[in-house]
């Protein structure tokens, strides 16, 4: 398959370092993540991390639920380098492997093996027929009553909403990094990764969801183009 940006070891260190820690109410978004885990998985023992960059997700999800393990997934070679670096102290309670999103999930998980699946900024590198395909699969890995949560960048419904989030997102880098905002703006519009956002609408996925046969959907938080949504596999939990 095509190369993506995400192969190149200063795109993924430009990420880690200078872009994820100015993502706006990243704490907020990783808060969710735990509450909505911990309302409707609260013991998972089997957690697959999906385009897992250095671990991040896992690393605060293996925190919380210390008898669990957690399989983690990426197709960037650099990313797995950093993974593989960040997850030493998880040694014993992890597996990290190369795999790309693009192809078929289920030689890496077998169908029903995990209790909680969940992938931060990294589905919206796929195309959108691939997308809702992966949800379809993420479905048949979980076991019953098992969750899936995506944190993710989802795509405005027009170009003006749109513009407001770059300039707010702008402001937010900015400030984190500490340098001049004209060259932040700069650097973000031109930045080597832009090329691989393939945008879908929060509400497009969120009925794919629906579709697949996921219960419990809904979009747990929103600020513009940054969602934290999923569901829980059907068949088992309350209305």
């Amino acid at each position: 398959m095509k190369p993506t940006a995400w192969q190149d070891a200063e795109v993924a260190r430009e990420f880690l370092e200078e872009r994820r820690g100015g993502i706006p109410y990243g704490a907020d978004q990783m808060r969710m993540l735990l509450d909505v885990a911990g309302h409707f998985c609260p013991q998972p023992q089997r957690i697959v991390d999906l385009g897992c960059g250095d671990g991040f997700l896992a690393r605060l999800l293996l925190d919380r639920y210390p008898e669990a393990r957690a399989l983690l997934l990426d197709h960037s070679e650099p990313m797995l380098q950093r993974a593989h670096a960040a997850m030493a102290a998880y040694a014993g309670r992890c597996e990290i492997r190369l795999a790309d999103l693009r192809d078929p999930l289920l030689p890496h998980v077998p169908e029903g093996s995990a209790d909680l699946v969940v992938s931060g900024y990294a589905i919206h590198h796929l195309p959108h027929e691939r997308k809702r395909s992966l949800y379809e699969e993420v479905f048949q890995v979980l076991a019953p009553g098992g969750l899936f949560v995506n944190v993710e960048h989802v795509a405005s419904p027009t170009r003006r909403i749109e513009e407001l989030f770059e300039q707010r997102y702008v402001d937010h880098l900015a400030a984190h990094r500490g340098k001049p905002r004209p060259q932040v703006e700069r650097e973000y519009l031109e930045r080597a990764d832009k090329a691989d956002n393939i945008l879908e609408s929060l509400e497009t996925q969120l009925d794919w969801l629906r579709e697949i046969g996921f219960s419990q959907v809904d979009c747990f938080f929103k600020w513009l183009e940054l969602a934290v949504f999923g569901g829980v596999k059907t068949g088992v939990s309350g209305p």
